[in-house]
């Protein structure tokens, strides 16, 4: 029996959220550190400046993909270099449906 789902890939994935950060660029998401998370199937990850309630609401609803979580923690800088703060965000995605080929 064929499987008739997949895993979003890591480049899906970062095309939809460049997608979604377009004219927010002041929130300071750094995408060039997106990448998978360990141990988590279907999750990838990143960083950002600020955090806003509508881009959470925005990553979940834009998607042609499924969205099944998006969750955060702050992440505090090692002592000595400063106070900034910046948020790890996790995008959790449910599977890509595939479409059935037709046979002739």
């Amino acid at each position: 029996m064929a499987t008739l789902e997949r895993s979003i890939t890591s480049k899906e994935s970062l095309e939809f959220l460049k997608s979604v950060f377009e004219g927010f660029e002041h929130l300071g998401a750094n995408l060039d550190n997106h990448k998978k998370t360990p141990r988590s199937q279907d999750t990838y990850q990143f960083t950002m400046d600020k955090l806003s309630n509508n881009i959470i609401d925005r990553i979940k609803k834009w998607s042609d993909f499924e969205v099944k979580d998006v969750y955060y923690h702050p992440l505090v800088a090692p002592q000595g270099y400063g106070i900034s703060l910046r948020y790890r965000i996790y995008v959790e995605y449910g599977k890509v449906k595939l479409s059935k080929s037709k046979r002739k």
